[in-house]
């Protein structure tokens, strides 16, 4: 294992779909693109993680808080590569359905549906084979954040980045709605 930065945005969604957690509905997998999308802004900006990409993720403020077209771009390469699954399906709770109903992509959805990113077998393996590679608190570190908000509903998780970083909400169209003012 090195201790250098040697991971791309890419790699990072891998690890964050490929964490163990303590939640057997996070297992390998991550509902709705927001969550995931602020996951991985929480590693970027609250972990050694945003210190060891090769290229940077390039969060800025939007619509919802900070946006990185970035992750966007390396869900639909993974999922061409095969290493992950992207579906959309009923949400888990009506919390949750508020992402489609308020958030995310230009495409019609049900109110009721998010997208669900799940590790395929053949990305489970690229999962074991990345972290042979990188230092060896990567996957503590990337396990620790996915069990604290990985969970949470979608607007706590929301709230906690606004929060945390509110140089990314001057653009958001929800910021008020989110923190109640």
């Amino acid at each position: 294992m090195t201790d250098t930065p040697t991971f791309e945005v890419d790699d990072a969604i891998v690890l964050i779909l490929g964490a163990p957690s303590r939640s057997p509905a996070l297992r390998n997998r991550v509902s709705g693109i927001t969550r995931l999308e602020k996951l991985f802004f929480l590693l970027d900006m609250e972990t050694p993680i945003g210190a060891r990409l090769t290229e940077p993720a390039g969060f800025v403020p939007h619509n919802f808080g900070p946006f990185s077209a970035a992750v966007y771009q390396a869900v639909e390469t993974l999922e061409a590569a095969g290493l992950i699954s992207d579906s959309a399906s009923l949400s888990a709770s009506t919390e949750d359905s508020w992402e489609s109903e308020e958030l995310i992509d230009d495409l019609p959805a049900s109110r009721f549906t998010t997208r669900d990113f799940e590790l395929t077998e053949k990305g489970r393996r690229y999962y074991n084979a990345l972290l042979r590679e990188l230092p060896n608190d990567t996957e503590q570190i990337v396990r620790e954040v996915k069990d604290k908000f990985g969970a949470l509903p979608l607007r706590q998780l929301i709230r906690y980045v606004y929060t945390r970083h509110e140089d990314y909400t001057g653009e958001s169209v929800i910021r008020d709605e989110i923190l109640g003012k």
